[in-house]
């Protein structure tokens, strides 16, 4: 391990930039249950309450429309959530949010945990995860004795 003047303990902020701003509240306040914290209105930038974090959203300018979905410089975010999530789910298609991939187990910061990838109505790709495995997996002794530990490591020169 390197010596280095900066260390980092997550992520205070996102800025999402969207086009309307009456629709994306009303998706990340009642359908997702986040708080709109602050409003800065000459920018106009709203700040909406994530856990720990913030999602800002950045309302366009007149006359501007988003770049297509792949074009946007980044593919998605991960929110880490608590809850019932089979009732998440569910509540999710009640209220006709696009589900584009899971429930599905995937590896993140927190290890393996479920995942169901959704769009805001931007077509931004929120990725929202438990920390944990949800369902049950079903294995064979080999296959669980096998993903206990991690392949091995073999070191090689970095080219740093």
């Amino acid at each position: 391990m390197h010596d280095h003047p900066i260390s980092y303990h997550g992520l205070d902020h996102i800025v999402l930039r969207v086009s309307d701003i009456t629709r994306t509240l009303d998706f990340y306040t009642r359908i997702l249950g986040m708080h709109l914290e602050r409003i800065i209105e000459d920018l106009p930038l709203y700040q909406v309450r994530c856990g720990r974090h913030l999602i800002d959203l950045q309302v366009l300018p007149p006359g501007t429309t988003l770049p297509a979905a792949g074009e946007r410089g980044f593919d998605h975010v991960c929110l880490l959530i608590k809850g019932d999530f089979p009732a998440i789910v569910q509540h999710l298609q009640a209220e006709g949010v696009t589900i584009t991939f899971g429930p599905v187990e995937l590896y993140g910061a927190t290890g393996f945990g479920t995942s169901v990838y959704i769009l805001d109505p931007d077509g931004h790709t929120l990725e929202l995860k438990a920390d944990h495995a949800v369902y049950p997996l079903r294995t064979t002794a080999k296959d669980a004795f096998a993903a206990l530990t991690r392949p091995p490591v073999t070191p090689r020169a970095t080219g740093a």
